[in-house]
């Protein structure tokens, strides 16, 4: 049983039928990348999500904590760039079971570490290696499927594999932890990798390099790795640290700022660049990475706002987190395969905008909350993002694959997952910004208002004292008592207002979108236009 070629994202076009392999060794292998991608994901959000028990369990201060996932996201994104290029240099399998056995041996090392400097440094490894390990579904598909109707469901299947689990990422790292403690999350990263390494070596064998390793632009890698990592350091931790206050998220930022423009350069003007930026001036491509971007804002919903917004109003845990998210869960189920059919048959522009849509109409429901909402009350607004969701990946990912050559496989991969993962931090930032500047906003107006009491306050006031002065017995401990607790409901109800805002704007932002992308070209007439080569005719199941 042979690997899927690598070097056929690589040689020149036209593609021929011979250039991908049987149907049956293109499942395998893609099935293969489904599993690490998966497991990589789901991963990746527990560090976010289980970073509270992480730091409890070795005595550190949530501030302190957060530097664990912002390094895991830092590894990751540097990953990003050169794990299709090491696909060509040492092929598929390589690069599989390298890249899952570190994975292993790294989640081994974080269940043995003493403390949370190690912690920090072993996450980082297992985050570079899963960070390879996320970008080898699309290049799997891209490399041995033909384009038409099979590379759509290959597309289609990549959407919901790196969308779905942060659906379900919160109720397995509920279980997780309420049997092993935080342990268990690390256990679960060593039990899927070893799988991923069992499967590869099973099912995929080595194919021939098409390149040498010294033939990769490694100057261009550093810089855009260093860049980007630094980049994500300032977005990831400015609003925790208070932006420009800080002097190691000023010096990130002014790194970054200096660094991604010199790797730009390097990749313009490189006689063999690692990325070839002229992808970006194609309009489906370009245009596809900047909307994908802005869905990523929709994304922030469930992965950062509706569970912030838990923890904060109710102080609830991943269990109670995974009860509202999972409902997510079955509209993505229903809404991937109904945008496949509807985007490879009609208008694809059709479900993309509709998908923008429902982004809105989610945001606008999640934006009545009070600060009595339970994880049952988010149900119908993530029902709406979770189709959401479908409904505009799938025809997203269909433009951004139209006009790829055959020789721009790696560079599309990269870019795409690039701003998978870098949107989604740049959209963490801006909301939780937002959310921060709000809150500051509302509690300067309550606490205003404390100070000038209405007839209604004073009478709730008088009635708390009344209500503490029974239970102690002591008048000056009840008036302190009833102040802290009117203290205490004027900053839930700051941050319930604050909420419902960066809702409100992102729900804004994305009915905004939804109507922009209609300004597409369609997809179908472009395909109509396009001479039909052997690769179609292979995949329609008719003679070229």
């Amino acid at each position: 049983m042979s690997e899927a070629p690598v070097s056929a994202t690589n040689q020149a076009p036209p593609p021929q039928a011979g250039a991908h392999p049987p149907v049956s060794i293109a499942i395998q292998t893609i099935g293969v990348c489904v599993v690490a991608m998966v497991g990589s994901s789901v991963s990746s959000q527990l560090v976010d999500l289980a970073i509270a028990d992480v730091g409890g369990a070795f005595s550190v201060s949530a501030d302190q904590a957060s530097w664990i996932a912002c390094v895991a996201t830092m590894a990751e994104v540097a990953a990003i760039p050169i794990a299709a290029i090491l696909v060509r240099a040492l092929s598929l399998r390589t690069v599989v079971i390298c890249a899952a056995g570190i994975y292993a041996l790294a989640a081994l090392g974080d269940l043995g570490v003493a403390d949370a400097a190690g912690l920090l440094v072993v996450r980082a490894v297992q985050s570079f290696a899963g960070g390879i390990l996320s970008v080898l579904l699309f290049v799997s598909v891209m490399a041995t499927l033909p384009a038409g109707p099979r590379r759509g469901i290959g597309l289609t299947v990549f959407a919901f594999a790196s969308t779905a689990p942060g659906a379900f990422a919160a109720s397995v790292g509920a279980s997780l932890t309420e049997r092993f403690g935080w342990q268990g999350l690390y256990g679960f990263d060593l039990g899927w990798s070893l799988l991923v390494v069992g499967l590869a070596a099973w099912m995929l064998r080595p194919s021939p390099p098409v390149m040498r390793l010294s033939e990769i632009d490694w100057p261009g890698y550093l810089l855009l790795a260093t860049g980007c990592a630094a980049l994500i350091l300032f977005l990831k931790q400015g609003d925790r640290f208070f932006w420009w206050d800080n002097p190691t998220i000023v010096q990130a930022g002014l790194f970054a700022a200096t660094i991604l423009p010199i790797s730009i350069a390097v990749l313009l003007w490189g006689k063999r660049p690692l990325l070839d930026l002229s992808l970006l001036l194609k309009p489906s491509f370009g245009w596809a990475v900047v909307i994908a971007t802005f869905y990523r804002f929709g994304l922030v919903m469930t992965a950062f706002v509706v569970p912030q917004a838990l923890v904060r109003l109710q102080g609830f845990r991943m269990p109670e987190i995974a009860d509202a998210n999972i409902w997510m869960l079955w509209a993505e189920c229903i809404a991937f395969p109904l945008a496949w059919f509807w985007a490879s048959r009609w208008d694809a522009r059709l479900p993309l905008s509709l998908g923008l849509a429902l982004f809105a109409i989610g945001a606008a429901l999640a934006s009545r909350l009070t600060p009595a909402w339970q994880a049952a009350d988010f149900r119908l607004a993530l029902i709406a993002i979770g189709f959401g969701q479908g409904l505009f990946l799938v025809p997203t990912l269909f433009y951004a694959t139209r006009d790829v050559a055959p020789t721009q496989g790696p560079t599309a991969a990269a870019l795409f997952n690039l701003s998978r993962v870098g949107g989604q931090v740049f959209g963490i930032a801006v909301i939780g910004s937002l959310i921060t500047w709000r809150e500051k906003f509302h509690s300067a107006i309550l606490v205003d208002r404390l100070d000038n009491p209405s007839a209604d306050l004073t009478d709730r006031l008088n009635g708390l004292i009344g209500l503490f002065t029974g239970a102690s017995g002591d008048r000056g401990l009840a008036e302190l008592q009833a102040w802290k607790s009117l203290a205490g409901s004027a900053s839930i109800q700051a941050y319930t207002l604050a909420f419902a805002d960066a809702f409100v704007i992102v729900a804004l932002v994305l009915a905004a979108s939804a109507f922009l992308v209609l300004m597409l070209p369609p997809l179908r007439d472009r395909l109509r236009t396009r001479p039909p080569t052997s690769a179609d005719a292979l995949a329609s199941g008719r003679p070229a």
